[in-house]
């Protein structure tokens, strides 16, 4: 049973299409069934090819991952750099 709820909220997490808007410290993702939008957090992390997304936003908080494979390169790139920048953002402030 613990199974099939983690199988349950990584697919929701996983989202098969839609538009990511990164602005300078603003996250906005779109699609026909999901709309994200806030701030990414340092909770986030790359692992592997994708990166996994702590979106805090104005009234809940939402993970959301991105796969290598499911987006261009160069906006891949971009993405990682975001996140990395969150990260590094709150390790200075420490």
């Amino acid at each position: 049973m613990a199974g099939l709820f983690v199988w349950r909220k990584t697919v929701d997490s996983h989202p098969v299409q839609g538009v990511v808007i990164l602005e300078s410290n603003l996250f906005r993702f779109e699609s026909d069934s999901l709309k994200i939008q806030g701030e990414i957090s340092s909770k986030s992390r790359i692992i592997g090819n994708s990166v996994w997304l702590y979106i805090k936003g104005f009234s809940n908080n939402r993970w959301l991952i991105i796969s290598a494979n499911g987006v261009n390169e160069q906006s891949y790139t971009r993405l990682k750099r975001a996140t990395l920048s969150a990260i590094n953002r709150a390790a200075d402030s420490k």
